[in-house]
């Protein structure tokens, strides 16, 4: 399995090469001179700076220059806990995987921004590798390092006080985090693939636990944890390095359920989430600080850092990235708040954004250059949002002045009531198949084989005569006849006719007892052939994708018929 080999594959990395620490006593940093950097293999200079954060504590932070020239430079900053090289971002390859490039990880930077003649800023989070400190798992700290970074680099005789900052993923969270700064000298932000809510919007939607980015990310990170991290664990060496192989292990176990088709095989995926859970309250010393935020709405809504970037910003997602829906909303409040936001969408799973072949544009330095050099590229006249079809990865490109785009129109679906009940047997729960994930298998996946199991049901519709096209939110109300109290997993799908029931949207929403359930679904760009039906899966759980602290829903589970909205464009 792809994603299971590649967090193993992950994990054996970072322990092999678990970086330092140091003294956790930072004397303030001078200014450093153009003459303090060194040449690296691939023409650029770099130096390695131990940067003080908001409270003084020394972060590793690497500057690269342009090979020639002492500036001013503008200046790109990108916060991160991952390791070195950083991943290319906007479709450009992976240089550091290039033969001709033989350097320390640290040395390696990135051609294709000092080439372009901007100085490149990477700073590894507090706690993580050479950065002292305790890894935050993102409860604040980052906002106020970031600051402290972002007025670090005005400092500086080689930037020019224009920045602009950019990141992915969970190097994406970090950086926007440093952009809610709202430093003036930001004067541009480029976010792929993440978001600035990633608390409340990523990792606790609505207060559930996205468990399967959530506990794999922790037991995955935990060998990159730096030695200051692991000092503060008041835990003996030999003890902490024997839980980082334990998290290692669990991991193999929880995938290779995964992979066996049966995830509720490892407790690992089951067990309580506490605030005592094993490895992970053990190597991560804010992980109850977590749970708690993640589960009170005014911590969550805290820790959203949105409303507070002050800078134009180019949003890059996936239609099944499980950063999107997210990202969807960041764009709206953001664009309505300033008008100077742009959304660009492509189609395939996290992962897929890093494949080359996958853009049919390369969009950030034209960005960047436009906000920082002041290049009159027409950058800030892009469309609005630009966008592919979900399922047509190769285009072509689609434009609009606003989300959803201008004259789409509610048509109204009646899908006839399922022929069965649901009968939900907690012990045995429905296994996660597709859908907008991070570590588990993603995208638009056939539901046909879930169909069999007492505890899923299809409600179907009529087939369509012609080809439509949805743009924006679907949005259903599903009777229900009969039911406990607990979570149950609403499916919009596409019965296409070849038989495929193709998965489009899925989200976890709390039942209790009988009436009307009411269901919106993430944004979406898809055309329906002529010939399919719209039409819902419901079934009792997902997992790994997603845990709750409800009371599991058990037993049976009636359902009457459902009006489906779906948001029908013209072509």
């Amino acid at each position: 399995m792809r994603v299971l080999n590649w967090l193993l594959l992950l994990f054996t990395a970072m322990l092999a090469a678990c970086g330092g620490g140091g003294d956790t006593a930072a004397p303030d940093i001078p200014v450093v001179g153009v003459n303090e950097f060194r040449r690296a293999v691939a023409g650029h200079r770099v130096v390695e700076v131990a940067v003080p954060g908001a409270d003084g504590t020394r972060l590793a932070t690497y500057v690269y220059l342009p090979a020639q020239g002492n500036g001013p430079f503008p200046t790109l900053v990108m916060r991160t806990p991952y390791d070195l090289p950083i991943t290319p971002v906007s479709g450009f390859p992976e240089e550091h995987a290039n033969a001709e490039i033989e350097a320390r990880a640290e040395d390696v930077g990135w051609s294709e921004a000092t080439d372009r003649g901007y100085a490149l800023v990477v700073q590894v989070v507090r706690g993580r590798l050479k950065s002292d400190g305790v890894f935050s798992l993102f409860l604040g700290d980052e906002v106020g390092d970031g600051e402290a970074l972002i007025r670090w680099v005005e400092r500086q005789p080689w930037s020019n006080g224009r920045i602009g900052i950019f990141g992915d993923s969970a190097s994406g969270v970090a950086s926007l985090q440093a952009a809610a700064s709202g430093r003036s000298s930001i004067k541009a932000v480029y976010a792929q693939a993440t978001s600035p809510d990633f608390v409340g919007g990523v990792i606790f939607p609505e207060g559930r636990i996205k468990w399967e980015a959530l506990l794999p990310f922790v037991l995955s990170q935990a060998a990159d944890n730096g030695k200051d991290h692991d000092a503060r664990l008041g835990l003996p060496a030999a003890q902490v390095a024997a839980l980082k192989d334990q998290a290692g292990e669990a991991l193999q176990e929880m995938f290779g359920a995964v992979e066996a088709g049966d995830p509720s095989q490892s407790s690992w995926w089951t067990r309580a989430i506490t605030p005592d859970f094993p490895i992970a309250s053990q190597l991560y010393p804010r992980w109850a600080d977590l749970l708690a935020a993640g589960r009170n709405p005014s911590a969550r809504a805290a820790l959203d850092v949105t409303d507070r970037i002050r800078a134009p910003v180019l949003h890059v997602s996936m239609w099944h990235d499980f950063f999107q829906a997210s990202a969807f909303n960041a764009f709206g409040r953001l664009q309505a708040a300033r008008g100077d936001q742009k959304l660009i969408v492509l189609d395939g799973t996290h992962y897929d954004i890093d494949d080359p072949e996958l853009w049919p544009t390369k969009p950030m330095f034209a960005w960047f250059d436009h906000w920082l050099k002041g290049e009159a590229n027409g950058a800030n006249a892009w469309p609005t949002v630009q966008y592919v079809l979900a399922g047509q990865p190769e285009g072509p490109l689609r434009s609009s002045s606003m989300w959803p785009p201008a004259g789409t129109a509610s048509m109204a679906l009646a899908l006839s009531a399922p022929q069965r009940a649901l009968a939900i047997d907690p012990a045995a729960p429905v296994p996660t198949l597709g859908g907008s994930h991070l570590t588990v298998g993603s995208g638009m996946e056939d539901q046909s084989p879930l169909l069999e199991r007492a505890d899923v049901v299809e409600l179907r519709g009529g087939a369509l005569s012609a080809a439509a096209l949805i743009l924006g939110t679907a949005e259903v109300e599903l009777a229900v006849l009969e039911a406990g109290t607990g979570d149950i997993v609403v499916k919009l799908v596409d019965r296409r006719p070849d038989g495929e029931v193709r998965l489009l949207r899925e989200t976890v929403v709390a039942q209790a007892g009988s009436g009307t359930l009411r269901v919106s679904f993430a944004p979406l760009a898809y055309r329906f052939e002529a010939g399919s039906a719209p039409g819902l899966v419901v079934a009792g759980a997902s997992l790994p994708a997603y845990r709750s602290d409800l009371q599991t829903l058990a037993g049976t589970v009636r359902l009457g018929g459902a009006t489906l909205r779906l948001p029908m464009a013209a072509e």
